[in-house]
């Protein structure tokens, strides 16, 4: 009887640890009916702890229950939709409410415009002065901030359309705000994050978590998704493991004792242990192989402080660059970043984080890659 509540308790430690392990502390939220799922990176104040969320990224939930963010400037935006898979966030931008007409600030955030800033002056027109004046397409009107006697549009800034444009249209202000391909000014904001990179995880359909509680180095896990067992449940479950495991255990003793009997065997049938190892199989990576990426050329950033595409950060990062920091560029797009951040990012991804474009020549990681070079050039 000692070996089998040997057993007992073994399996029962290897079976209760993932029970215990699957219980979700940061299942998915929502600030109310039809509004956006909210989970990490993101997390509700007050809702959800720290753990489920990462720097940077809480949300807020208003007196109507809607879904909001809090960027610089003590500005906060109504969230539309955040896609997890393409890591974008579509905010609504709330020109017409008062003292909304400014920039958009993200500094000192975790976000980067979609694709990149349009710059637009709004204009008052006065409809009494020029009662001819038609608004074309290229125009984005608001209501909202017009009366009867003036209208306020948006237009592309544009020194040749200011010069044009009729004596009745007073400059009101001149903001940047992100534009994406289906970003529509005026009603959605669309801005990317690239830190943490949950993208893996979505796509495999599981859920992105933080490795270490205490969020010291950002790394992230993937972890099965789940709403967690209840105490009772797992109470139950244990109890039904325990049963079980106890009669698995008596029916292979009785079998042991059958085939000793059957040979005839004096000797003691002992049960013997293996070493249970559980192995973590790799994921599998899509990047570039190391002789690939060190063939990308190499820039030293100069005292100019500009590059030929007149990159001024880096994407990954979102640190500035300083002079005599190494640069690589990716000769597909021309895209430059930090050597140790698109190094880092190439060995998992075979796409530029900026543009998403393909590398034509881009070799998948194999052990039977060849080796190349890279240049090292100094632009100043």
């Amino acid at each position: 009887m000692e070996k089998k509540h040997i057993l007992l308790l073994i399996f029962s430690l290897f079976l209760l640890k993932p029970i215990a392990d699957a219980k979700d502390n940061c299942p998915p939220a929502s600030c109310g009916p039809n509004e956006p799922e909210i989970r990490f990176p993101f997390r509700i104040l007050g809702r959800q702890s720290s753990q489920c969320g990462f720097s940077g990224f809480d949300i807020l939930c208003d007196e109507q229950n809607k879904t909001t963010i809090q960027l610089p400037l003590s500005l906060t935006y109504i969230v539309n939709k955040i896609s997890y898979l393409e890591q974008v966030i579509y905010l609504d931008p709330e020109f017409c409410l008062p003292n909304r007409i400014v920039s958009v600030n993200m500094t000192n955030t975790p976000f980067r415009s979609h694709l990149w800033m349009q710059s637009y002056t709004f204009y008052n027109c006065s409809l009494q002065k020029d009662q001819s004046f038609n608004f074309s397409d290229a125009n984005v009107p608001f209501p909202c901030l017009s009366n009867g006697n003036s209208s306020v549009i948006a237009v592309e800034t544009d020194p040749w359309i200011r010069v044009h444009m009729p004596s009745s249209c007073k400059v009101m202000t001149t903001i940047d705000v992100p534009v994406g391909f289906n970003s529509d000014f005026g009603s959605q904001l669309e801005m990317i994050w690239f830190t943490p990179f949950c993208r893996s995880c979505e796509s495999e359909g599981k859920a992105c978590r933080l490795k270490s509680d205490d969020n010291s180095d950002g790394q992230t896990i993937c972890v099965s998704r789940g709403k967690g067992i209840s105490r009772i449940a797992m109470y139950g479950l244990s109890v039904g493991v325990c049963v079980s495991t106890l009669i698995c255990i008596i029916v292979f003793k009785w079998y042991a004792s059958s085939r000793a009997q059957a040979h005839n065997d004096s000797n003691n049938q002992g049960i013997g242990l293996s070493t249970i190892a559980i192995i973590r199989q790799p994921t599998s990576k899509m990047g570039l192989d190391g002789p690939t990426i060190e063939s990308y050329p190499k820039t030293v950033f100069g005292e100019s402080c500009r590059l030929p595409n007149d990159d001024v950060t880096c994407a990954i990062c979102l640190s500035d660059y300083k002079p005599k920091e190494s640069l690589r560029k990716i000769p597909e797009c021309n895209h430059y970043f930090h050597v140790e951040c698109i190094d880092e990012w190439l060995k998992r991804n075979a796409t530029c984080p900026v543009c998403r474009k393909t590398q034509e020549s881009a070799v998948l990681v194999t052990p039977c890659s060849k080796t190349s070079s890279s240049n090292s050039v100094d632009i100043s």
